[in-house]
């Protein structure tokens, strides 16, 4: 089928065209040395070649139909984790399995497209297994394949593990979203064996000098029945706790709880370890190590509310479990306080109709104290408009709406966790004033306002900073209702917490007026890479990078050198995974005949959480299976899977037919042609004599 670019009523005109120029070409042409029938062949030709050329200035396109087979795609999700060679079948898992393993994906690879990805610290394409990531995430292969195959002909998954995960989400409920059959190869040993471990401890990572602080230590211990050991705790090699243990049962728990004192600033490590009992299946987890900061400045925050309210106890509760914070509460006519005494101010419904609190208003914007601003129903909406906020509400007349939170992608005042953001999709909505907002450029929207099933780009909760003060801002009324939802579906409060704590991380952190700035983190886990990022100003505050900064990284037994990246304006350094232990370092550059210099220290964790619990669970990964027809089978019986794929009806082909343009002027066919036919016009003019 043709069709063109124009109007198909333009090809008469092109025959025309081509008729016309013929005819006055060759009609009229009373040379005698060019016969008759050589006038009517030229003439047709000169007219089909012209009315063509005519016609492709159409741009004429041949439709066809090209028929596309897509064969199905069977994804094998392999876990690389610590945990799978600590039994007795290492061996096997280290080399016939993986060899087997290839066999049987070379075998599918003839009939199905295969792609193949490892599980653990990461999720990754690939098929190189070394069993040395050391955490299990079992759900992000079931998310990642819903996110980046939904539209792709996805026959089956092929997931071999030990069904041991200890980051993530459970994995059965994200299988459960999926649509395609999972066939589970179970790995491991389900076998309890003999083994005493540190399970699991419990601890702040930041701490206060001269404080005390707790340590929670879970010990277990499996058929070790009547055996004794020793718990130890140690710092710099001298040990501040022990407690002798005998063993009562075969399945033995128990909560060690300890209070140590926090007497020198830094990040210091507490070795945590139990001694070696004969027979254990392994050592490897009879030993974790902690590492705390211990910090000089706790920060000052007063919550004052115009009526007593649950918001205000949700927030309180918050922040009462973090020692970084020193949390006063008042009413708003009990207040009498300086508020230049307090690093962060928090004012629930306040200015409310009932208590305008201009004089704390006023002081507030005067000493530019950083602000949290938590608005509701009793809020005087009249004066928000003088507060400095970054935003310009315009309230015909004071309604409310009932808006549920969106997360907004390009968030970037501080960063947020997945869990945060799978987490807000689920909370209630909350009264927000019906009103038209304006925000300032200088605005970062956290949460934007869904009312009903219209995501708008009103804001629900928002932060703000100009040269004189920081604020935050949150719109609604019922923040207690979230903090009471993440309880119901995570039976914790850390989602929530994280909310409200950044959100005073961000208010109580001053601002940096150095030249030279140097970020990174506190702690890395064994498995992180190390990172830090550089600014350096010159005296008008504007960013330069030309000047070379070197970094010197050292424990007591290593030191190591490195010079930054230079990023668009900035610097970028990479250092890679470091041993395990503290480091301090030091990064500096000379600019403008000056040197700067910024020092700190961090510490690089090691990761326990693989040998903590090393019996399999085959039950969830028979659960899995079972969400869609699928089936579990032992790493024995690759082939028995290869035939249940290929016996399943519904792991088919799909063929679709797709619509093809092409146009003409591309026909290599169609210009020969043309050029043919001026051929043939100009040979038998050139034969009678005509050129």
């Amino acid at each position: 089928m043709i069709t063109t670019e124009y109007s198909l009523w333009f090809v008469p005109l092109c025959v025309l065209i081509g008729i016309a120029y013929a005819f006055i070409l060759y009609y009229k042409n009373n040379k005698p040395e060019l016969p008759l029938w050589v006038k009517r062949i030229s003439l047709v030709t000169r007219a089909i070649v012209v009315a063509v050329l005519s016609f492709l200035l159409l741009n004429p396109l041949i439709m066809s139909m090209r028929k596309e087979k897509e064969k199905p795609l069977i994804v094998f999700a392999v876990d690389n984790s610590e945990s799978i060679l600590y039994v007795k079948d290492s061996v096997y898992y280290k080399n016939t399995f993986q060899q087997q393993l290839q066999e049987s994906i070379d075998r599918l690879s003839k009939t199905y497209r295969v792609e193949t990805m490892l599980m653990g610290d990461t999720l990754r394409y690939g098929n190189q297994l070394d069993f040395k990531d050391k955490e299990s995430n079992l759900s992000d292969v079931f998310q990642f394949i819903q996110s980046n195959y939904i539209n792709q002909n996805l026959g089956a998954i092929v997931l071999a593990s030990d069904g041991i995960f200890n980051t993530g989400k459970n994995p059965f409920y994200v299988a459960n979203e999926l649509s395609c059959p999972i066939y589970t190869i179970a790995m491991g040993d389900t076998t309890v064996r003999k083994d005493a471990l540190i399970a699991k401890v419990n601890y702040n990572k930041t701490v206060f000098k001269n404080n005390f602080f707790p340590l929670e230590i879970l010990v277990q211990a499996n058929k070790l029945i009547n055996k004794k050991t020793k718990l130890i705790v140690s710092q710099k090699e001298n040990v501040v706790f022990e407690k002798n243990i005998t063993i009562p049962t075969n399945a033995f728990s128990e909560w060690v709880r300890l209070n140590l004192e926090a007497k020198e600033s830094g990040v210091h490590s507490y070795k945590i370890e139990l001694l070696p009992i004969e027979e254990e299946v392994t050592i490897e987890n009879n030993t974790t190590e902690v590492f705390i900061e211990t910090i000089d400045e706790r920060k000052k925050i007063a919550i004052i509310y115009s009526v007593p309210h649950p918001d205000v106890s949700a927030v309180v509760q918050s922040l009462k479990y973090n020692n970084n914070y020193q949390v006063e509460t008042f009413a708003i006519d009990k207040f009498n306080q300086a508020v230049n005494n307090y690093d962060v101010l928090i004012l629930h419904q306040l200015p409310s109709r009932i208590h305008p609190a201009k004089q704390l208003l006023e002081s507030v914007k005067k000493v530019g104290v950083s602000t949290f601003y938590i608005f509701g129903k009793q809020t005087n909406y009249a004066y928000v408009n003088g507060l400095n906020l970054g935003m310009q509400l315009q309230l015909s007349r004071e309604l409310f709406n009932e808006a549920y939170p969106l997360y907004n992608q390009n968030f970037t005042t501080f960063t947020t966790s997945n869990t945060m953001h799978d987490f807000i999709r689920e909370m209630p909505p909350v009264p927000v004033p019906f009103a038209n907002y304006k925000l300032s450029p200088s605005v970062n929207v956290l949460f934007y306002q869904i009312i009903g099933s219209v995501q708008t780009t009103y804001p629900l909760m928002f932060y703000n900073q100009t040269e004189n003060q920081k604020t935050a801002v949150f719109l609604g009324e019922g923040l207690w209702r979230w903090r009471n939802y993440n309880y119901m579906l995570e039976q914790n409060h850390e989602v929530f917490n994280e909310i409200i704590t950044k959100t005073i991380q961000f208010l109580s952190i001053k601002e940096d007026k150095s030249l030279f700035r140097v970020t990174t983190n506190a702690f890395f886990n064994e498995n992180e890479a190390v990172i830090f990022n550089a600014e350096l100003y010159n005296q008008n505050y504007e960013l330069v990078n030309e000047p070379t900064v070197n970094l010197q990284i050292k424990n007591k037994e290593n030191s190591f050198v490195y010079s930054f990246s230079r990023t668009f304006s900035a610097y970028h350094l990479d250092a890679g995974r470091l041993p395990i232990g503290n480091y301090q370092w030091l990064a500096t550059v000379e600019y403008g005949g000056q040197k700067h210099s910024k020092s700190g220290y961090f510490s690089v964790k090691k990761i326990n959480v693989e040998t903590a619990n090393l019996v399999a669970d085959h039950q969830l990964l028979k659960n899995i299976a079972n969400i869609n027809h699928g089936k579990m089978y032992t790493p024995y019986q690759l082939e028995e899977i290869e035939k249940d794929i290929k016996n399943n009806k519904e792991i088919v082909s799909i063929v679709r037919y797709a619509k093809k343009h092409n146009s003409l002027l591309n026909s290599v066919l169609l210009l020969t042609t043309l050029l043919l036919l001026l051929g043939v016009e100009w040979f038998f003019r050139k034969w009678s004599g005509g050129y």
